[in-house]
């Protein structure tokens, strides 16, 4: 299955926003319509396996659209039928749920 990774690409990355995705997997709505954008395809079986693919490859798994960094906390994993997770401390939690 095809996923997408969405990064913040645009906000300064000391802002508090930023900080708040990056430190504790919360992202406002705001936050995520403004900010962030889709950096990569990955092929995985389920999120766990994005997150794995993301971090150490294979990277045959990756299609880049920009410039992306290792998946952590804060990050979007969106599944092919447009639902989206972040990236949480430990494990994902559905955006907007």
């Amino acid at each position: 299955m095809k996923y997408q990774i969405l990064q913040n690409t645009k906000s300064d990355r000391m802002a508090k926003e930023a900080l708040d995705a990056r430190m504790t997997g919360y992202v406002s709505a705001s936050n995520f319509l403004t900010n962030y954008e889709v950096v990569a395809d990955i092929e995985a079986s389920d999120l766990d396996d994005v997150f794995r693919v993301g971090n150490i490859g294979p990277e045959s798994q990756i299609t880049r659209h920009q410039k992306m960094y290792s998946i952590s906390i804060g990050d979007i994993i969106r599944t092919d039928i447009g639902q989206c997770f972040v990236v949480k401390n430990f494990g994902f939690e559905r955006l907007g749920a």
